[in-house]
């Protein structure tokens, strides 16, 4: 699995016009070559997976296509959704480098029901560093257009510095569906890819 990085992508890639028919014959082809796995958290599930551009938006090739599940195509994506309030940063502990422990860990006790006051708290618990600060989304957004002003072309994204992570916090429903089932696919038959995989926490079903 890839390692995931919260990022931002360059300005000239935003809102890139698409066919929409073509696209989703793609997007199909895209989720059936991955097994309908996200390519960091190793999250299968036959609904609700997304499909995300690694460079270009309008370069709808193979190579530059991966799935992955919503949680964590937001990551990929933060300057949106920490302006939406559904991110924000925080100072994390040395040994976290890859946000999908994060979304693991968020979506293990999204399954459980527990309440998002007490999420937020045992995430920073799990991952915020003792004297670090965990910034309001007007700082956090502040973050992202300091990514964004920092990608020096031909690159496509800039990333969020060492030392710092995302906080997930409580979204909407969507299309009917409640969070729980369309952001973080807490559903019968969703598993991890590896039962092995420490991200995972205990592997197979979301615990």
């Amino acid at each position: 699995m890839k390692i995931l990085r919260a990022s931002v992508m360059t300005r000239a890639e935003w809102f890139k016009e698409r066919d929409t028919n073509v696209w989703w014959h793609t997007r199909k082809q895209v989720l059936t070559r991955d097994n309908y796995t996200c390519t960091y958290c190793g999250l299968m599930c036959k609904t609700f997976m997304q499909v995300n551009h690694i460079g270009a938006e309008d370069d709808h090739t193979a190579d530059n296509l991966e799935t992955v599940c919503p949680p964590c195509h937001s990551v990929l994506h933060l300057g949106i959704n920490a302006m939406r309030g559904e991110l924000t940063v925080f100072e994390c502990k040395p040994e976290v480098t890859n946000m999908a422990a994060i979304v693991c860990v968020t979506r293990s006790l999204v399954a459980k029901g527990t309440s998002w006051d007490q999420i937020e708290r045992r995430v920073s618990e799990r991952f915020v560093r003792s004297d670090g600060l965990a910034y309001k989304r007007r700082e956090s957004v502040r973050h992202a257009n300091t990514m964004l002003h920092a990608i020096q072309p031909p690159a496509f994204r800039g990333y969020l510095p060492e030392g710092l992570a995302v906080m997930f916090h409580q979204g909407e429903t969507w299309n009917g569906y409640p969070e729980s089932v369309w952001k973080w696919q807490c559903l019968p038959g969703s598993r991890y890819r590896r039962e092995d995989d420490p991200l995972a926490r205990s592997g197979g079903e979301i615990k």
